[in-house]
């Protein structure tokens, strides 16, 4: 069973190019450390809880140790970016985009009817 899964982390990984390895691992990774901040754990909890599994997959590869210390380093630097950065951009963005969202809300026009135009077009004039 060790073998099989080893197998297909292994297809996974070496299917993929690095890039492509890194972005897989962080759609999985960045959603999970975001609740897990948001419930209010400290950052450093948040990111050994996230980067635990990474090593062991890694590690489990068959990777060698300072390989596995410089890609899991890396995915958890973009992580803590990302956990920092993005929190911060949120406190400042969602509530300007509430506020703008509740003026377009507030002041809305009604849909009227398209007015009819009596103009002939060019063409059919030379009919």
């Amino acid at each position: 069973m060790s073998t099989l899964l080893k197998a297909i982390a292994l297809n996974l990984f070496a299917g993929r190019t690095i890039g492509g390895a890194f972005t897989l691992l962080s759609m999985i990774m960045v959603p999970l450390a975001a609740v897990l901040k948001f419930i209010g754990l400290p950052i450093l909890l948040v990111l050994g809880l996230v980067g635990a599994p990474i090593f062991l997959l890694l590690g489990a590869l068959g990777l060698p140790g300072l390989l596995v210390a410089g890609i899991g380093g890396s995915l958890l630097l973009v992580v803590g970016i990302v956990l920092a950065v993005g929190l911060m951009a949120l406190k400042i963005v969602l509530p300007i985009i509430l506020v703008v969202w509740l003026v377009k809300w507030i002041f809305r026009k009604t849909k009227t009817a398209p007015a009819v135009s009596t103009d002939v077009p060019p063409a059919a004039e030379a009919i």
